[in-house]
Order: structure tokens, then C-alpha cells, then sequence
């Protein structure tokens, strides 16, 4: 790592090292060093988010996120971590588009069907959900999860 401290890349390092340790605060502290330097720094916002979210600050994980997703329409994580704030905060319409966005630039994005599956069926759309896990085994046929949800699904629709 750069120990040069008017670079953005040394903040943003910085903090990835506190995220992954379980320290958000800090983390946050140093994604908005990194902000500082480079407003258009995406992936910062994004990951700023993540660090809102695992403080189960929604409403700032949104806004981050947000902004990310502004900065690059073309950010498939950017776009997932938004679909989560919106559904954390209770905003599904807002979610489901988020997610469909996450998929369009990225198909093979498994975690996104799967998020995108669990709300449908939370929200009762059974064959919406079906069709999401049905993806996930297109993209990972031995995904056993995937399976035992459309089996499930299946229980539930015969019921």
C-alpha cells in the first residue's frame, strides 16, 4: 500500500483493511478521505454504503449507494448494494429495479438472482421467484440451494 497521503487509493485501502476487520466506523472515516480526494471515486461510495448498511444505517447505505450508481450506471455491485438499501428499508419496487439493473449488466451475478428470488417470494410472487432460482441454476447447476428453493416453491404453489 501507497503511504502517500494525498492519494485516494491509500485512504480507500485503508478502508477495506478496517472493513474487513469489523471496524465500520473507521472504515467509513477513511472511505470519505478517499471521497474527499476523488468525489468520483464509485466504488468508494459503494463500499461506504456496505459499511452504512453493516451499522444498519439503511438511509445512508441509499444514499451512497446512490451515488455510486450516478458516478457508474455500469457498477453491478453499485447497483446490488442499492437493491439492498431499498429493501432494508422497506422500498421493494426500488429493490426489484435495482437488482434488474445488477442483472442486466451482469447475468451471471448468482448473489443477485438469489436476493432477487428471496424478495419475490417474501412478496408472494412465487413464479417470479421460481424464475430467479431457475437462473441461478442455469449460470450453477450443482447450486443445491438454488434447488431446494424451487422445490419449496413447488410445496407452496400446491398448498
Amino acid at each position: 500500500m501507497t503511504k502517500d497521503k494525498k492519494n485516494a487509493l491509500y485512504w480507500a485501502e485503508l478502508g477495506m483493511k478496517y472493513f474487513a476487520e469489523g471496524d465500520y466506523l473507521k472504515a467509513i472515516e477513511y472511505f470519505e478521505r478517499t471521497i474527499k480526494i476523488n468525489p468520483l471515486n464509485s466504488v468508494s461510495w459503494s463500499n461506504m454504503g456496505v459499511a452504512y448498511e453493516k451499522l444498519e444505517k439503511f438511509d445512508k447505505e441509499r444514499d451512497c449507494c446512490k451515488k455510486a450508481v450516478n458516478i457508474d450506471p455500469l457498477d453491478n455491485w453499485a447497483w446490488y448494494n442499492l437493491g439492498v438499501a431499498y429493501e432494508k428499508l422497506g422500498n421493494f419496487q426500488d429493490s426489484i429495479l435495482s437488482y434488474e439493473e445488477a442483472i442486466k449488466i451482469d447475468p451471471q451475478d448468482i448473489t443477485t438472482w438469489f436476493n432477487l428470488g428471496r424478495l419475490f417470494k417474501s412478496l408472494g410472487k412465487i413464479k417470479k421467484a421460481m424464475q430467479c432460482f431457475t437462473e441461478v441454476l442455469k449460470i450453477d447447476p450443482a447450486n443445491i440451494e438454488a434447488e431446494k428453493l424451487i422445490s419449496d416453491l413447488k410445496e407452496e404453489k400446491i398448498q
